[in-house]
């Protein structure tokens, strides 16, 4: 079993109890039922610590830490900017539970501990509320993708809820047990979410769920990298596993202490989790990307050798491996061949779609379209310098050929 990089360590004398980190891995926030918040910079140094609000219960960041926001058990939320000051904070009929915000900080829906549900925009305005289900039962987690377009909620109800912006409820679905937590792409498209029947699942935006897998025990927290081509999982305070969009563990890597709460970055690249003792950890993933890198050089190689355009997947291929030796990699829409298969630059120079247990998402529909439009096309050498006559190849660019002379790239003035 292969080992994680650790970056940094921070320490402290209160075991985390909640973290968030930023979209790029650049900022996190932890927090601790008796130290408050800390904000936590690139190198782990803090930056600035907020104690004031206690009993902290969960901490979203918005985007890459333009936003910090902050449920509490004291009933209430709090907004707070990169620097640590309280922009904002409302009061909540019972303890606040779970909180998620969008990427422009202009969705933030916080849960409560009675199953209720609040929505506001980033200047603190009300915008809807809503009790999930019609029970009281404890809303556990809430997760908003990126673009603010639909919000996840999970609660004990053994209920899994998915709204969009306005808070209409799209669909309600039944689980096999209490929703713990709950993560969903950057678009909306895919779903995770983990059970406290010692299961987790991964579903698209229409509620099916394309897998699940049940471990022997329980485990501690689920996060997906931003276009879901892999999810992280907290098997156990001392491993972490790494899924598949096909649902086959790919990877895992031990933790040296404890580590009950973690979260992954969006950009993929790196993991952070806190432990009992106090403190929280950074760890790169980069040999699990390397590994990936690997798979889609052969795929792109044997996509070559059917004779299919290779170019575009070659350049993103390129790009990876810049990011990856630099230290910038991530899970980004340019960058997509970190993702290995199933994202839809490595996608583009093969023939069809591997797997068969999500061809109805809409993101493999564009991939099958884009790919058969390039087995259609067969392979052709660019022309060279020389032949720039398009009406015969071996005219020279320099054509006084009067037959030649009507086309319209390279017309010759008639005597």
């Amino acid at each position: 079993m292969a080992e994680a990089r650790t970056l940094w360590t921070y320490r402290d004398k209160s075991p985390i109890t909640a973290m968030a980190i930023g979209s790029e891995g650049e900022f996190c926030a932890v927090g601790s039922r008796q130290s408050g918040v800390t904000f936590l910079g690139p190198d782990g140094r803090q930056l600035w610590r907020q104690q004031e609000i206690p009993d902290i219960r969960d901490i979203s960041l918005a985007g890459n830490a333009r936003a910090v926001l902050v449920a509490s058990g004291d009933n209430s939320i709090h907004y707070l900017d990169r620097r640590g000051r309280e922009i904002w904070y409302r009061s909540t009929n019972h303890s606040a539970t779970a909180v998620g915000v969008s990427n422009r900080a202009d969705l933030i829906v916080v849960g409560t501990s009675r199953g209720n549900l609040s929505a506001y925009d980033r200047t603190g305005k009300l915008l809807w509320e809503h009790q999930p289900g019609g029970t009281n039962f404890r809303i556990n987690d809430v997760a908003i993708s990126a673009n603010g377009h639909y919000v996840v909620v999970g609660t004990d109800y053994m209920h899994i809820y998915l709204y969009d912006a306005k808070g209409n409820v799209l669909w309600a679905t039944e689980t096999t047990g209490k929703v713990l937590e709950a993560c969903v792409s950057n678009n909306g498209d895919y779903i995770g979410y983990m059970t406290d029947d010692n299961r987790i699942y991964f579903a698209v935006k229409n509620s099916r769920v394309i897998w699940e897998y049940h471990f022997n025990r329980q485990p501690l927290w689920i996060d997906m990298a931003s276009t879901a081509d892999f999810l992280v999982v907290g098997e156990s305070p001392r491993k972490v596993s790494v899924f598949t969009k096909s649902g086959r563990r790919a990877w895992s890597f031990e933790l040296p202490d404890g580590s009950p709460v973690g979260r992954m970055a969006r950009s993929g690249g790196h993991v952070l989790v806190g432990s009992r003792k106090g403190g929280a950890t950074m760890l790169g993933i980069e040999a699990f990307l390397a590994k990936l890198l690997r798979q889609s050089q052969r795929q792109v190689e044997r996509a070559r050798g059917e004779g299919l355009d290779t170019q575009e997947a070659e350049q993103l291929l390129y790009a990876a491996k810049r990011a990856l030796a630099d230290g910038s990699h991530g899970v980004s829409p340019s960058h997509r061949a970190f993702a290995g298969g199933s994202s839809a630059a490595t996608m583009r120079c093969r023939r069809r779609r591997r797997g068969t247990g999500w061809r109805g998402s809409a993101a493999a529909k564009r991939d099958r379209r884009s790919s058969a439009k390039c087995s259609r096309r067969p392979f052709r050498r660019p022309p060279s310098r020389r032949s720039l006559c398009p009406a015969h190849p071996r005219c020279p660019g320099e054509c006084d050929n009067r037959a030649h002379s009507l086309h319209r790239r390279h017309p010759v003035e008639r005597a």
